[in-house]
């Protein structure tokens, strides 16, 4: 299961982690062997600037350091430089005063430490004695760490090697999104729908653990917008024009089948996206939720949000955007998003029971364009039933028109047994998924479930949803944790592999992390 490429988001997007790096070594063992350790893990560090992964004034202490004074310089040093991530290369067997002077400093006990070290480099130096003896180092410092409750993550193999390069650019990316998250401003508008309870969440938990900031904005503040198209935020002005939802509409339709028969309909969801953006950017929002039924639509906002909703996170307005105001889930969203550079879909576990192999993950129209897979033969199909014309089918067959990238008005009958629309539907592109959800405990704790799967032609069920149905290898455990620790029906879902990701993220909160899959 492989990852995707990162690549930038259309939201005023936070710098890449600032990490310090210090080696720490003892007098004695092989200065050879010292000396080509920190000089991979300086030519690291330049690759790794230079690819954007760490942030561009990341920094080595100059020299190497031994004893407690000078553990506390360096410790006063990476406090004035405002860390995001510091690192500890043992280059040799360390002095254990280094890491816990370091980690425990007033300034630095809030970021990540990574403790490094390299096996013996005999190969590397040409020798055959006993070089640096630094992973025994780690493992003093290990005892220390979790002796006094201090998250550090212990990194050790050749520092040459694509395995452990490849292992602290992962770390990376956690880190990078853990800054992020401290910085996370979710505009809920509305409350959750009655009986929604898990969608209700603990603010001052997320609050405690992520560094996420919630505001709520109330739903008639949307219609206000929705009809004046201009709004005031703590952020600033935003306004929108009839030119910009045409253009907006135009765009929606654009390449894709549209079963919408009557053009006020797609006019309406294009309006109320332009609405929910304006709100977004007056007050800053990185990510959002929305009471999107029973209020919406009505008399008030005369528009179905599925599409506005999916639309939003296809033109990357945020990090996420959840539904039925379900921010906890959002939050997810958000995290799943950022770790894998690509917008991910917020479904629903939808007629899934543990006899199927086959999780169904789906909701009523959420669809991200340009993330649809092109045309299966199961939506073709199911959309048929919708009375398409022989003209709208020979477009379907040259491949002129996307089935399951489809804009229809749809059987979400949660209004007096009317259809409700426009809504985005079709199968998400095929491939790896990763599916990840967050709980709450009586005792005030939180818990990450996280599994992966794969969705393809053969998983597909067809049905009118924005989905992605993925076949799971331990579905019966999953489906075990699932009910076990109260999961919610909600969910965020990454088109990648972000299990690495999750069970790190997971480790540096102290949030306790369930997966049916086996250990990576």
């Amino acid at each position: 299961m492989g990852k995707t490429n990162v690549y930038p988001l259309n939201y005023p997007a936070q710098a890449a982690p600032k990490l310090g790096m210090v080696f720490n070594s003892n007098g004695v063992f092989s200065e050879p062997g010292k000396e080509y350790g920190e000089r991979v893990m300086g030519q690291l560090l330049e690759r790794l600037r230079s690819e954007g992964a760490v942030h561009k004034d990341s920094f080595i202490h100059a020299g190497r350091i031994f004893g407690y004074h000078q553990a506390q310089a360096v410790a006063d040093e990476f406090a004035r430089a405002q860390l995001d991530v510091a690192l500890i290369f043992n280059s040799s067997f360390p002095n254990g005063f280094v890491f816990p002077v370091i980690a425990m400093h007033p300034a630095l006990r809030g970021i990540p430490v990574i403790v490094a070290a390299g096996v013996e480099p005999n190969q590397a130096i040409g020798s055959v004695e006993w070089a640096t003896n630094s992973v025994c180092g780690s493992d003093m410092n290990n005892y220390v760490a979790k002796y006094i409750g201090r998250y550090a993550r212990f990194l050790e193999g050749d520092p040459e090697s694509t395995e452990f390069q490849n292992e602290l650019r992962m770390l990376l990316n956690v880190y990078r999104v853990v800054k992020e998250l401290r910085r996370e401003y979710h505009g809920r508008f509305g409350d959750a729908p009655a009986g929604f309870h898990s969608a209700t969440g603990d603010q001052l938990l997320f609050f405690k653990t992520f560094g996420v900031t919630l505001e709520t904005v109330e739903l008639l503040r949307v219609k206000e917008v929705y009809d004046s198209m201009r709004t005031r935020g703590t952020a600033g002005e935003s306004a929108f024009s009839e030119a910009d939802i045409q253009a907006t509409v135009c765009e929606m339709q654009s390449g894709r089948l549209n079963l919408i028969s009557d053009p006020n309909v797609l006019y309406s969801g294009a309006r109320l996206y332009h609405a929910l953006r304006a709100i977004i950017r007056a007050e800053g929002f990185t990510s959002a939720s929305l009471k999107c039924w029973p209020e919406i639509p009505g008399p008030s906002i005369p528009a179905h949000p599925c599409l506005p909703l999916g639309w939003a996170m296809a033109k990357r307005d945020v990090t996420a955007f959840g539904c039925e105001s379900d921010w906890p889930i959002a939050i997810m969203q958000s995290i799943a998003t950022r770790l894998s550079g690509r917008p991910a879909a917020y479904l629903d576990f939808v007629n899934w029971t543990s006899a199927s192999k086959v999780v169904q993950l789906g909701h009523c129209g959420v669809g991200i364009a340009g993330l649809m897979e092109p045309n299966p033969p199961q939506v073709l199909k199911a959309v048929e039933k919708q009375g398409i014309t022989p003209e709208i089918k020979e477009k379907i067959l040259a491949g002129k028109l996307n089935v399951s990238d489809a804009l229809i008005e749809h059987g979400v009958r949660r209004q007096a047994g009317v259809d409700s629309g426009p809504t985005h539907i079709g199968q998400f592109e095929y491939g790896v998924k990763t599916g990840l959800c967050i709980t709450k405990t009586p005792e005030g704790r939180l818990k990450l479930l996280a599994f992966t799967g794969e969705s393809s032609a053969e998983t597909a069920k067809g049905l009118l949803y924005s989905g992605a149905d993925v076949r799971v290898k331990n579905y019966r455990q999953l489906d075990r944790l699932k009910r076990e620790h109260g999961f919610p029906h909600h969910l965020a879902v990454a088109f990648c592999d972000l299990s690495r990701e999750l069970r790190e993220l997971s480790a540096y909160y102290g949030i306790e992390f369930l997966t049916p899959d086996e250990p990576a």
